[in-house]
């Protein structure tokens, strides 16, 4: 890419360095996935010149997610997007698909390499409001040798947005035509949370199950449901895709913004959401665990998958002011296997935001957040309970935005005493330019403690302006998400890497070189981040063969060091980015605005 050695000087300088306490995070290798678009640029007006609110005009690069394949090291991009390569999207706007690779060099760094050959537009629709190819996801299927792509789309002259689905190889191929997976009459299937968004369960060696959230909001029954589909690959060039089944999880929908995954049981899913028919949304954060197992009703309405549901938070008086409990997140639990994999727990990370809302109020939109709750549930069939109780955190992580945090499940430390927790994805109001702030927090199961584990910055991410002003609604409505993805480093012990874990977090927004153009629209990005090493192993003074004793490192079982410690590192970077005044003053500004407006 042509900026591409500007882009990582500006990903080493940093907006919140790693504090040298708290280094147990790498830098972040920053790749452009695609660029700004060249001819297709924003309405602006005035003098000077500034973003000009228009209905439907699109992003530019948009809700960017990825999916990674079974080899740990390829994986495919999706984006909406309104020009690739130069070539403008039919009716505006379509997703695009980019093959990629995790690459590593000399110096044991891992990166991204984006294969722009094969990058391509894999949608052609006309949709009513140009809504052709929203909200896309990827979710692995077939042992992870296929992607299945989701995304919603409204078909002109109907009356609701539908949920399609393909199925993708690894060249970015279509081996599964567009097929509708989910529709509720006069209702818009359209809504999930970020980063969390389905799940695929092996059924056999070529079908697998897809388990998604859907929020439905209009004018019929207006519900959140659990959705589920089978797919059917006997071969990798041809795959069918199924509807089984949908239950209604949320009856009053407005803004649920569900997430789903799973434990140790198969079969069951434990759904989380945000209810009310209201904005804000008054009637609490839920959660329920659902049947999604063969054996349970299909076709639509099958509630009898219903297992359990519960309210876990609710409105409360913070400092004399009435506050909901909103935005409700999970993030499952992992620990090691024998064989030295992560696999999930019955455990999940809960977190929501305490808010007073303010939408609908002169134009505005959103309210501020009062609390920011943290919980450790474990979740089964059966019910749920808490390992570590509701706590407010927001005096723990000072700093911290609530605005439509991505949350994914991350591991700290060294692989002889990691410590499980979260990495937070927190983006831009104003288009982007400057670097997300990624926040780390640990949690230790014996005290069952949050710790605040320091910040520090992937790529530009804007979550707000540009989709806001440009969407369907512009000034009220439209929001940009991010994706974060955990997953054992394939190249660690390898050019002296002793990075064990990395963190894969896709995002869009404006590059800082067009920070000044409000007429350059977004650009989409993939950022590499080491979130966890192996130990270094000390030779012994005396004689002998120096093998040591105790138990081998899974991820690294040759012992290979991969050279000498940096220092103060835990992810394989030393803290040596300095705190400028500049910096000193920017975080000063956080802590003040830890209750800022959404």
């Amino acid at each position: 890419m042509t900026n591409m050695k500007k882009l990582l000087m500006f990903a080493t300088a940093g907006l919140l360095a790693p504090a040298a306490a708290n280094a147990e995070v790498g830098t972040a290798k920053v790749v452009v996935m695609q660029e700004s678009p060249v001819t297709d640029k924003a309405p602006v007006s005035g003098t000077p010149a500034r973003l000009r609110r228009t209905d439907s005009e699109q992003a530019g690069a948009e809700m960017a997610h990825i999916g990674m394949f079974a080899d740990g090291k390829t994986g495919l991009y999706v984006v909406m997007s309104t020009e690739l390569k130069g070539v403008a999207a039919t009716h505006r706007v379509q997703c695009a698909v980019t093959p990629f690779a995790l690459t590593q060099g000399t110096d044991g760094s891992v990166t991204a390499a984006p294969d722009m050959a094969l990058a391509r537009y894999v949608t052609n629709n006309d949709g009513d409001e140009y809504r052709n190819c929203h909200h896309p996801s990827m979710t692995p299927i077939a042992d992870g040798e296929l992607m299945l792509l989701r995304y919603n789309y409204q078909p002109q002259g109907a009356n609701n947005t539908k949920v399609y689905a393909q199925v993708i190889n690894k060249r970015g191929e279509t081996v599964a035509q567009q097929t509708e997976i989910m529709a509720k009459n006069n209702d818009n299937c359209s809504m999930q949370q970020d980063s969390n968004n389905g799940l695929a369960v092996k059924l056999s060696a070529t079908k697998t199950r897809f388990v998604e959230t859907e929020g439905c909001n209009g004018n019929g029954a207006d519900d959140g449901w659990l959705n589920i589909v089978d797919v059917d690959c006997p071969t990798a060039a041809a795959c069918t895709i199924r509807k089984v089944a949908d239950l209604s999880v949320v009856p009053r929908e407005e803004r649920s913004r569900a997430g789903v995954s799973i434990g140790k049981d198969p079969n069951t899913a434990i759904m989380t959401w945000t209810e009310g028919n209201n904005q804000p949304q008054r009637d609490g954060t839920w959660m329920a665990a659902i049947d999604i197992g063969t054996a349970g009703q299909n076709g639509a309405n099958a509630q009898s998958r219903l297992l359990w549901k519960k309210q876990i938070d609710g409105r409360k008086t913070v400092e004399g002011i009435t506050t909901y409990s909103m935005r409700a997140k999970q993030a499952r639990i992992q620990e090691l296997d024998a064989s030295g994999k992560l696999v999930n727990t019955d455990m999940i990370i809960w977190q929501s935001g305490d808010l007073r809302g303010n939408n609908n109020t002169n134009n505005g939109k959103g309210g501020t957040y009062y609390g920011n709750q943290m919980a450790v549930i474990e979740a089964t069939a059966t019910g749920m309970k808490y390992i570590t109780p509701m706590h407010d955190v927001a005096a723990d992580l000072v700093g911290l935005d609530g605005t439509h945090l991505g949350m994914q499940f991350a591991m700290f430390g060294t692989t002889d005493a990691l410590k499980p927790g979260l990495v937070m994805v927190s983006g831009s109001q104003t288009g982007g330019g400057s670097q997300a702030q990624l926040r780390a927090v640990t949690w230790d199961k014996t005290t069952g403690v949050f710790a605040d584990a320091g910040s520090f910055g992937g790529a530009p991410y804007d979550r707000h302006l540009y989709s806001n002003y440009l969407g369907n609604n512009p000034g009220n409505q439209g929001r940009n998400f991010s994706d974060v993805h955990l997953l054992a480093n394939p190249y660690v012990g390898m050019n002296g890497s002793k990075d064990a874990y990395l963190m894969l977090i896709s995002s869009t927004g404006k590059s800082p070189a067009d920070m000044t153009d409000p007429a350059k629209k977004l650009t989409a990005y993939l950022s590499v981040i080491p979130v966890a090493s192996t130990p270094i192993v000390v030779p012994p003074t005396g004689g002998g063969s120096g093998s040591g004793s105790g138990t081998p490192d899974p991820t690294n079982p040759d012992g290979n060091t991969g050279g000498t410690d940096s220092g103060t590192s835990l992810g394989g970077c030393s803290a040596t980015t300095g705190t400028s005044g500049a910096l000193t003053f920017l975080l000063i500004g956080l802590a003040a605005f830890i209750r800022r407006r959404r």
